[in-house]
């Protein structure tokens, strides 16, 4: 395999989503609702902000290997399923690849700084443009 990559849920968007959930219930304090219902939405949405944040903490890691015959998904028990149209989206410093499952699901995972250094961002952009299944149309260098 040239190249085989692991992803992880990342520590940075899970301490996001837990501070994103705390600001939620305090707008939420501060606005103008009745004083009797501003607890309620508060935790409301203090506690679906933060089932988001476990819910990514939760997700199982994967690796990805780029073989001959495209793009697989390896699970934590070692079993692969191959992704279909796999294309590669990088925004700043993160790197998302998002494919279909054979059943028809979507699929995607995102790296965060925290989990995929610059060095390995290259290694898989280099993967992507060699494969012919990437997704990712390079331009001619004919003229």
């Amino acid at each position: 395999m040239p190249c085989r990559i692991d992803w992880r849920p990342s520590r940075w968007l899970v301490g996001a989503l837990c501070g994103l959930a705390l600001l939620s219930a305090l707008s939420v304090m501060l606005s103008g609702l009745p004083a009797q219902m501003k607890p309620m939405f508060a935790g409301l949405a203090a506690m679906g902000g933060l089932g988001l944040a476990r819910r990514e903490a939760l997700r199982p890691p994967v690796s990805l290997a780029w073989s001959g015959a495209g793009l697989l998904a390896i699970d934590p028990e070692g079993q692969s399923q191959a992704l279909i149209a796999p294309v590669l989206r990088e925004q700043g410093p993160l790197l998302r690849i998002e494919a279909r499952m054979p059943t028809g699901r979507r699929w995607s995972r995102t790296w965060w700084p925290d989990t995929l250094p610059a060095a390995r961002r290259r290694q898989v952009r280099l993967a992507f443009s060699v494969s012919p299944r990437s997704g990712i149309n390079l331009p001619s260098m004919a003229a």
